[in-house]
C-alpha cells in the first residue's frame, strides 16, 4: 500500500516516523519546498529520551499522490480545503483519505469528497524542530465514515496498528469527533494562556476549575445536539491531562512557533453550534476572547 502524508507538522511527522519504522511504503508531502530539501529524507523521533531517525522520502511535489492508495491529512483545520484541493487534483479516483484534523468544522468539507473518512487519535506528538519529533504519549487511533459502510477501512486500520498506531473503525464517528472535540475544547486553549504542558493545567487550580467549566459547557451542547459523549467527559479530559502530561497541546505549540490559531476550529467551532440551539457558553466565549488577545496580531488572520 502506498501512503501519503499530507502535512509534516508534530502528528504528521509522528505517523511518519511511525510508518517508515514499520517499513511501510510512506511518502511525507511538505507544502514549504525549502523546508522539505532540508529534511532530507528522513525523520527523528524522539522517544522515552532516545532518538533515532528513519528514512522516507520528504517532498514538496504534488506527483507524489499520483499513486497512493491512502492520503493521511494532517493540516490544521485552516488548511483543510488546500488540502483536499490537492487530493482531489493529484490522487486517484481509488484513493481514499484520513483526516486527521482536530475540532468539528473540517467534518462538512471531508464528507463531500469520495473516499473521505476521518480519524481521531490521542497519541501526543511535539514538534521540536522540522523533521524532529517527540511522541508525547500513546492512545487509541479510532477511524470512520459517516455513512453505514466501513468495510473499507479495516486494512487502514490493520495498516496503522502494525506501525505501532493501534487503531480500529467505528461506525460511530461523528460521536467520537465530538468527543475529541471535547477535550481539546477542555485542554488546548488554556495550555496557551498558562504556557504549560497538559499535565501542568492539573496542578494550576484555577485552570483546572476552568477545563472543568469549558468541557461541561460542551457537554450541555453535544448532549443538545443528539451527540453520544461517552462516559464522563470531564474525567476523560482530565485523565487526558495526566497520561499526555509532557507534552505540548498542537495550539501551545502554534503559539510558539508563530502560526495562525485553532481555536476558532475547536472551541469557536462548539460556540457556533451552540448559538444554532439557543444555547450560551460563556465560559467558552472568553477563552476564545483570552486567547486571541495574546496571540500576535499579525498572525491571526
Amino acid at each position: 500500500m502506498n501512503i501519503v502524508i499530507i502535512g509534516a507538522g508534530a502528528l504528521g511527522s509522528l505517523l511518519a516516523a511511525r510508518l517508515s519504522q514499520a517499513k511501510k511504503d510512506v511518502v511525507l508531502f511538505d507544502y514549504n519546498t525549502t523546508r522539505a530539501a532540508t529534511l532530507q529524507n528522513r525523520i527523528t523521533l524522539q522517544e522515552n529520551e532516545q532518538d533515532d531517525t528513519f528514512p522516507l522520502p520528504v517532498t514538496a511535489n504534488q506527483s507524489c499522490l499520483k499513486h497512493a492508495n491512502l492520503v493521511l491529512l494532517c493540516t490544521k483545520s485552516g488548511d483543510v480545503e488546500k488540502g483536499l484541493g490537492l487530493f482531489c487534483y493529484n490522487a486517484s479516483n481509488q484513493a481514499h483519505l484520513l483526516g486527521f484534523q482536530n475540532g468539528i468544522s473540517h467534518i462538512n468539507a471531508i464528507k463531500s469528497i469520495p473516499h473521505g473518512s476521518f480519524a481521531v487519535t490521542s497519541q501526543g506528538a511535539t514538534l521540536l524542530q522540522p523533521g524532529h519529533v517527540r511522541h508525547g504519549g500513546n492512545g487509541p487511533t479510532i477511524i470512520g465514515n459517516l455513512s453505514s459502510d466501513q468495510k473499507t477501512l479495516y486494512p487502514f486500520a490493520k495498516l496503522l496498528t502494525s506501525a505501532n498506531i493501534p487503531t480500529t473503525v467505528t461506525t460511530h464517528i461523528k460521536d467520537k469527533l465530538w468527543q475529541k472535540l471535547l477535550i481539546n475544547v477542555g485542554i488546548n486553549g488554556l495550555t496557551v494562556l498558562h504556557h504549560c504542558t497538559n499535565g501542568e493545567l492539573l496542578h494550576i487550580p484555577k485552570a483546572k476549575k476552568r477545563l472543568v467549566t469549558l468541557v461541561s459547557e460542551g457537554i450541555i451542547v453535544a448532549e443538545a445536539l443528539g451527540i453520544e459523549t461517552g462516559k464522563n467527559p470531564v474525567q476523560r479530559c482530565l485523565d487526558v491531562c495526566k497520561t499526555t502530561d509532557t507534552n505540548r497541546s498542537s495550539m501551545l505549540q502554534d503559539f510558539q512557533n508563530q502560526k495562525k490559531p485553532e481555536i476558532m476550529a475547536i472551541n469557536g467551532a462548539l460556540v457556533q453550534e451552540a448559538q444554532k440551539i439557543g444555547i450560551a457558553t460563556p465560559e467558552n466565549d472568553l477563552l476564545i476572547q483570552n486567547v486571541l488577545k495574546i496571540w500576535p496580531q499579525s498572525i491571526k488572520a
